[in-house]
């Protein structure tokens, strides 16, 4: 069984830091989860373990294979995690964080890349007072099915196949993030143009 927590339980009220805190140890002990964005319900889970990933996979019905983001409530989750930040990204992460902007960066020493981004929300900016590994963040949907942005019929899909899903009610339309690619040599690449235009960006 999944279990169903309101946000405003974690946020607002006497013990809320604590009950906070205990979703942070959970996350930490590996299970996964569907959670508000700015943008949409997401589901994650510690981002440094692979059965997390697995878990993920199988709950979305998606193959292998296709890169999911990771979110933070600031930057020193990700750089301990590995993530390089070229100077350029430095200086838009400085600009553009936490909000909109997914920045693909070099990840540890190797030739992969990776999507992050730091979050403004409240419940993301709540939870990492207390976690330190970023998390994954994949939109709450089924593989190749379309995302509804209902938390009822989101808790009904993957009833049994998350731990538990943060309840935020339904959330209010925002453009997706703005998509980037920078490479080590500081070179930029638009891959998505989101809330953020493209112009403010190179601006």
């Amino acid at each position: 069984m999944s279990e169903r927590i309101s946000q405003d339980s974690l946020l607002n009220g006497r013990g809320a830091g604590a009950r906070i805190e205990s979703i942070a140890r959970r996350i930490e002990a590996g299970e996964i989860f569907i959670y508000p964005t700015e943008t949409i319900y997401g589901i994650g889970g510690r981002a440094d373990n692979k059965d997390v990933k697995r878990k993920i996979l199988r709950a979305k019905k998606r193959k292998a294979g296709h890169p999911m983001i990771l979110v933070a409530g600031d930057k020193r989750a990700f750089i301990d995690f590995g993530v390089c930040f070229p100077t350029i990204a430095q200086t838009l992460a400085q600009h553009f964080w936490p909000g909109h902007l997914t920045l693909v960066l070099p990840f540890g020493n190797t030739k992969e890349t990776i999507g992050v981004r730091v979050s403004n929300h409240p419940f993301i900016t709540e939870l990492y007072k207390t976690l330190k590994v970023p998390i994954f963040s994949t939109s709450a949907n089924i593989s190749g099915q379309p995302y509804v942005n209902d938390p009822e019929r989101i808790f009904t899909i993957f009833e049994g196949k998350v731990n538990f899903m943060i309840d935020a009610g339904i959330l209010q339309p925002s453009l997706s993030s703005t998509v980037v690619n920078i490479k080590s040599d500081n070179k930029i690449d638009f891959i998505r143009e989101g809330a953020i235009p493209k112009e403010k960006i190179l601006s």
